[in-house]
């Protein structure tokens, strides 16, 4: 179902840490945007690789995904690949839901 919630179970101790967690991925999510609009894929691939790592160190295993296909079309200059995928990250982010568990 396209509009279910994403549920990630993350480490409740980095509850605290969430909060500026998200707020720097929506700004990182905002750069990408520009990015992609100036077709600068040198900056897109690195904001991806960052996303990436951040979000699989946080247990946002969906983010990382997302991002890695970001990379991937950052790589390859692909802007309508790199549009798509970003598209996936917002929605990913207005969606995912976190439980809290190890």
């Amino acid at each position: 179902m396209p509009d279910s919630p994403i549920i990630e179970l993350i480490d409740p101790d980095l509850e605290e840490l969430l909060p500026r967690f998200f707020e720097v991925s929506m700004e990182d999510l905002e750069r990408m945007q520009v990015a992609l609009k100036e077709r600068d894929f040198e900056t897109l691939n690195r904001l991806g690789h960052t996303t990436r790592g951040t979000g699989c160190g946080y247990g946002f295993k969906g983010m990382g995904e997302i991002a890695r296909a970001i990379e991937l079309a950052a790589k390859a200059c692909d802007f309508e690949k790199g549009r798509e995928q970003i598209g996936r990250l917002f929605m990913y982010l207005q969606r995912v839901q976190v439980e809290f568990g190890k």
